[in-house]
């Protein structure tokens, strides 16, 4: 038969374990943010040394755009081209392909091919076409 006194000592010591896990998450946390401003930091000072672009794409950049919405404004911003690569890495970063990393080249790829807004420009390349092609142009000229 359980009595109240051992209910209640079975409490605090579930308290008292909670706290301490609670402590050792802090802790870890603590040790995950510095170790994340550390590569920040590091990540910052190569790209200063090779003059690659500064900024990340936030996910405010991106909110609410599906996958064809989202590669029409990276190509906007980056000169009318996309590297796939390039949009992959940007996307993950930025939460558009819901952290799906294995299938996101493969995906952006079938986007761009799909949309009829882009042209295939070169290996993992695609330019921005000043106007859109049908679907049926766009089947003909893969196929072409």
């Amino acid at each position: 038969m359980v009595t109240q006194e051992s209910t209640l000592t079975g409490l605090l010591n579930l308290i008292s374990e909670l706290r301490a896990r609670e402590k050792t998450q802090e802790e870890e946390l603590r040790e995950t943010k510095i170790n994340i401003e550390a590569v920040q930091r590091a990540l910052d000072l190569l790209r200063q040394k090779h003059g690659l672009p500064a900024a990340e794409a936030s996910r405010e950049e991106y909110h609410g755009l599906n996958l064809p919405q989202a590669l029409l404004k990276f190509a906007r911003t980056h000169g009318g081209v996309i590297k796939v690569t390039d949009a992959k890495r940007e996307f993950l970063a930025a939460g558009v392909m819901g952290g799906q990393a294995k299938t996101a080249y493969q995906r952006i790829t079938s986007a761009l091919i799909r949309s009829g807004h882009f042209e295939h420009s070169g290996p993992g390349e695609y330019r921005l076409l000043t106007e859109p092609v049908s679907a049926t142009q766009s089947a003909f000229l893969r196929a072409g």
